[in-house]
């Protein structure tokens, strides 16, 4: 896959045209990390973000009582750190490769330079940024007035949307966090949320995939049931 169509599908990229995209692909260089090796580390200074060329990641972070909680598994085409480009700030979770993987990385500093010559890449990039904060400004608008199943589904179209991509059929296939680490984040309990999964699991919006702990999620569905509500 072109670096250009790898780009065009990170949403911080999503406004710009071809000749844009070229000038951003343009910047980015080629690295290989091997099995098990530490990609980016949480809280430390981000300046830089990564496009998976052939591979796969794991996305983690650590509980309060020291246990690894798994927030996604990233292959081919997915992309992390992508606001690193333009805040650093800290990163927000580990990354690790599960197997040899080669990345393409734009770092901060190439980037800066690009947009003091082209406003408009700059201007292009703010308009997907306001976008971005007024898509969440209006989910925790309506997450502030949801019941428990409603804050799941909102909670679960956003986690699949920044950690994972759309498959052929347009589901999402990614891992969850465990249920306890979902009631903690929505304040509710343990068993409401495993309710509530396991009634979406009846109604064959959530899949359970054999290994890893994948589960296919119905995004789809789940942002129709929202409209609803």
């Amino acid at each position: 896959m072109e670096m250009i169509d790898l780009l065009r599908k990170v949403p911080l990229f999503s406004e710009l045209n071809e000749e844009e995209l070229a000038s951003i692909a343009a910047l980015a260089s080629s690295i290989e990390i091997c099995k098990k090796s530490t990609v980016v580390q949480e809280f430390e200074p981000g300046d830089s973000m990564y496009v998976i060329l052939d591979g796969e990641v794991k996305v983690s972070t650590y509980s309060v009582d020291g246990r690894e909680v798994v927030l996604a598994l990233l292959g081919k085409g997915s992309f992390f750190g992508e606001m690193s480009l333009l805040d650093e700030e800290p990163r927000s979770a580990n990354v690790t490769t599960m197997v040899d993987s080669k990345f393409a990385n734009i770092r901060r500093r190439d980037l800066v330079p690009l947009l003091l010559e082209q406003p408009a890449i700059s201007l292009k990039l703010l308009k997907e940024i306001a976008s971005r904060l007024r898509k969440t400004s209006r989910v925790l608008e309506r997450i502030s007035s949801m019941d428990v199943s409603h804050r799941l589904y909102a909670y679960l179209v956003d986690h699949c949307q920044r950690f994972s991509q759309q498959d052929h059929d347009g589901w999402y296939t990614t891992v969850l966090p465990t249920h306890q680490l979902l009631a903690d984040q929505l304040s509710t309990s343990r068993e409401t949320i495993s309710r509530a999964i396991s009634q979406l699991k009846k109604d064959g919006i959530l899949v359970q995939r054999e290994g890893r702990g994948q589960m296919r999620i119905d995004v789809e569905t789940l942002e129709g049931m929202l409209d609803d509500f």
